[in-house]
Order: structure tokens, then sequence, then C-alpha cells
């Protein structure tokens, strides 16, 4: 029997839209951010995806520039949560992130000197335009490793009026301005009038697409928040789901029923 949830995407997919997180979600987790990968057939589904329904949208954490790369230009491609977007295969900041180009260079090299004074072996900085993400996962000792990147992130947050944003075995450093999942989903939806809107994600940095789709809900849009469940995946995230599917193979499946 078909599945009720899914009948506003099934239906009238030229009035609906679908929102992927990228990690964990289209690829497996990795333990050097570098080395992830879409899974095995992924790109193909997303294109045909594309063809069929309204919207296709990739809103990561992840450089605009590897979900190019990765992807192609199949499909609509924000990245850095929402602070860089694929253009034409070219990827531009957003007028918010622009201005703080600089700074954040300034604080990249500022956290490679306090960090290598941790002599923490295994850290990795990840740069994503405006965004520096801090990974612990491959320190041997995460706990220390947890704490020592909580500290020299929280001192350059401060001395540099930066936000932070937890993540999974990492820590994030981001402009004082608002760049999130959640706007992006707003903003696509509103732009090609959705009248469904679904958002797959597996971590606590998704829990804002989530929060976009209770917006829409209240304004009449059917949502569909797919949770994708893996070891990592937190209880809130899964908490809040509609649908759960296990790990990118399940967000595979999940495609082709909507194909």
């Amino acid at each position: 029997m078909k599945d009720a949830r899914l009948c506003p995407f099934l239906e009238a997919p030229h009035s609906a839209g679908l929102f992927f997180d990228f990690d964990g979600t289209l690829s497996e987790i990795v333990d050097v951010p570098s080395d992830a990968r879409p899974v095995e057939g992924a790109v193909e589904l997303l294109s045909r995806l594309s063809q069929r329904f309204r919207s296709v949208v990739i809103v990561s954490g992840r450089s605009a520039v590897e979900l190019v790369r990765w992807l192609g230009d199949g499909v609509e491609i924000w990245g850095a949560h929402g602070s860089q977007r694929a253009v034409d295969g070219r990827v531009v900041l957003t007028d918010q992130a622009a201005p703080y180009v600089d700074v954040m260079k300034q604080v990249k090299g500022e956290a490679e000197d306090l960090l290598s004074g941790e002599n923490l072996e295994g850290v990795v900085l990840e740069e994503k335009g405006v965004l520096l993400n801090v990974h612990y996962r491959n320190v041997p000792d995460r706990n220390a490793g947890h704490r020592s990147v909580e500290e020299v992130t929280a001192r350059l947050a401060g001395q540099h009026g930066l936000v932070i944003h937890p993540g999974r075995m990492s820590v994030e450093l981001r402009p004082p301005v608002e760049f999130s999942k959640a706007s992006v989903v707003r903003d696509v939806a509103a732009r090609e009038a959705l009248r469904a809107a679904a958002f797959f994600g597996d971590d606590l940095v998704d829990l804002p697409g989530f929060d976009a789709l209770d917006e829409l809900t209240e304004s009449g849009i059917a949502t569909l928040r797919v949770g994708v469940d893996s070891d990592e995946t937190p209880r809130e995230l899964l908490e809040r789901s509609d649908l759960t599917v296990h790990g990118p193979c399940g967000v595979l499946k999940l495609l082709r029923a909507l194909i």
C-alpha cells in the first residue's frame, strides 16, 4: 500500500521540492572530510528527480565547490550552510557572507597556531568560504580533543565576534549573520511556490531545515521530515522525523519510490 506521507510528492511533483543534506545523507560518514563522495547511484537519481520535481536542492555544510565537483550542476546547490551558492557551475558568496572573507582567513591562521600549541595530532581544519570547521574525529583521545577544540574555538569566537556551531565531532566558527539551512528552505519554497517540501538530514545541523518545514506546515504546505539513521544520528533529530530511513542507502531506496 502506498505510504500516505509520500502522496503530495507522488501526485504533484511539479509543485514539490526535495532538500538534502550531504554528509551522512547522500554520502557515508568518513574519517577524513575530503574523502567523502556520493554513494553509488546518488548522482543519477538526483538528476532524474530534477527532471520530475519542481526543485531538487542540496543544502549542506560542505563547500559548494566540493559539491559541484561531486554532484555536477544538475541540481541546485547551496554550500556552507547557505553562505555559498553554485550558479551555472560557478560558486559565489551570498551578499551577507562576502564582507567576512578577510577576517575568516585571519581566524584560520590563528586557529592553526593555537591548535598546534595544543599538540593535537589528527585535528583537521576545513575552510568553507567564510566558515571554519575544526574536526577532532581523528584525535586519538577524542575527549581531550573535544575539550581543546572547544576552548580554542571559544577563544577565537570571543576575540572576533564569531558564532560557534557544534557538529558531529567538530566545532564550526561562523560570522555573526544568519547562514542556515532554514533560510535556504524558506527562500526556495517561496521562490518556487512549492506546495510540498521534504528535507533529508542526519545531524543536529539539519534541524534548522526541519524548523523551516514547521513554518511551511503552518502556511498550508505539505511537509516531510526524513531522518537518516546511523550510529551517530542524534536522538533529537530522529524524534522530530516523520519518516526514518537507514543510512544513505535508505535515502536512495526512498528516492526510487518517488521516481
